[in-house]
């Protein structure tokens, strides 16, 4: 049965924000098909751009969707993995950005034999939660049992810029990078020794390229090697891309910026090459920031900070629009919109980000300070008690305690100022001038 038709309709109805219509469309192509895997990702984008609208509250979704989130738990228990996968569907249409959720619909999906939908669920939520590592490593599995190792390897590399030490990823990344050498060498076809040597030569390049890490004598050694390859064949996007990650190892980053605009030029609609280039952009203004601190040239220090926080903004804001569901992205935009001065567009969208929590203590803190640049003390006061709530202890707490001090002291709250000081105190006795003011203060 051709559902291409149902597919055109529902991705019209999420183009045109009717939401609604798009997750019912999926919903009935995935009762026709359940391992429909294109109608499974297209079905998450749409919840994830709903939710991006308007938020999901946790306490609605529990008592709307409660009953199918334990009717899910139950079924997955007796062994009911199409069942559990249905009734995980039901409890996130209530609250489609839950990770816990989203995850264990994968693996019943997987369990229930639809590996394209367990997929299509595992790469959807890590790319709107990038920072969510087991969905990059299902993801990453679930690619190389398909057969495409690229993705696989992508997905393990994303796994690792969450967390560098992690054993399973490490691994299937240096199985993967040999497997794709392999692949892309010929060595198994070889038929003399000559070829052997040429082939096993490549297989060396092909795994150079897969690692993170080279050494400065490496990434020279290899760019004497493509760029005259590359004055030959100045189109060739596999050679721009690879000289361009050379050059950005290099430092040098505006080498770097050259070629990937060259390829954006190419390749305009590519996302991930706009995303590069935005990040190319913002750390050449932070070394123009850097060098004119150096030379000690205030008013030129002073400008270049300036356009490095308009410029922050920009790349957030147009990662935002991309994707919506990106939380981090919506803290970064509130954060260099609070930079910036712009402190009302700056509160929606660090109450965005609030709900993710690798950022929530972050921007708890930035609200505080949020609200103290609209001169409301008590809001900024409730904020940073939050932050403090969440983080308990470390460098951000003593911030938000002094941050809660000196809001006291400005309102006549000496005693609770004293409270806020001594905290501070208690654990870090050369901290700003802590130390000073308690004195004062009990003087």
């Amino acid at each position: 049965m051709d559902l291409s038709k149902y597919l055109e309709n529902a991705a019209d109805a999420t183009k045109r924000r009717n939401f609604s219509l798009a997750v019912k469309i999926y919903g009935q192509v995935l009762q026709i098909q359940p391992d429909f895997g294109e109608a499974r990702a297209g079905l998450r984008r749409a919840l994830f751009q709903k939710v991006a609208q308007k938020p999901a509250s946790k306490v609605g979704a529990l008592l709307l969707g409660g009953t199918s989130l334990l009717v899910g738990e139950l079924c997955r228990l007796l062994g009911r993995h199409a069942a559990a996968a249905r009734a995980y569907e039901r409890y996130l249409a209530h609250d489609p950005l839950a990770e816990g959720a989203n995850l264990k619909l994968g693996h019943a999906l997987r369990r229930a034999g639809c590996p394209r939908s367990a997929l299509a669920v595992f790469e959807a939520y890590a790319t709107a939660q990038p920072r969510c590592l087991e969905a990059c490593r299902a993801a990453g599995a679930l690619f190389y049992e398909q057969g495409k190792v690229p993705q696989a390897l992508a997905m393990y590399e994303q796994a690792l810029k969450i967390d560098p030490r992690d054993q399973e990823s490490l691994k299937a990344r240096k199985d993967l990078a040999a497997e794709g050498a392999l692949r892309s060498s010929g060595i198994e076809t070889a038929q003399s020794s000559r070829e052997l040597i040429k082939d096993k030569e490549q297989q060396r390049q092909l795994e150079r390229q897969e690692r993170l890490q080279m050494s400065a004598e490496e990434v020279d050694q290899e760019l004497a090697e493509l760029e005259p390859k590359l004055q030959e064949a100045p189109d060739d996007r596999k050679l721009l891309r690879r000289i361009a990650k050379l050059r950005e190892m290099q430092k040098d980053l505006s080498g770097a910026l050259d070629l990937v605009e060259r390829l954006q030029r190419l390749q305009p609609d590519d996302a991930e090459l706009a995303s590069q280039a935005g990040d190319l952009r913002i750390r050449l203004q932070e070394q123009m920031v850097q060098k004119a601190e150096k030379r000690g040239d205030e008013a030129a220090a002073g400008r270049a900070r300036k356009a490095l926080a308009e410029l922050r903004v920009v790349e957030a804001r147009r990662k935002v629009e991309r994707n919506p569901a990106d939380l981090g992205a919506r803290f970064d935009l509130g954060s260099g919109l609070l930079g910036s001065g712009e402190t009302d567009a700056a509160i929606a969208e660090l109450q965005q980000a609030v709900k993710d929590p690798r950022k929530k203590n972050e921007a708890l803190f930035l609200l505080g300070r949020a609200f103290q640049q609209k001169g409301l003390p008590e809001l900024a006061l409730g904020q940073f008690d939050k932050a403090l709530q969440a983080v308990g202890t470390g460098v951000l707490a003593k911030e938000a305690l002094y941050e809660m001090g000196q809001i006291c002291t400005q309102l006549g709250k000496r005693d609770d100022a004293l409270r806020h000081f001594t905290r501070i105190l208690e654990q870090d006795i050369g901290f700003r001038d802590v130390a000073r003011r308690v004195e004062q203060m009990k003087a």
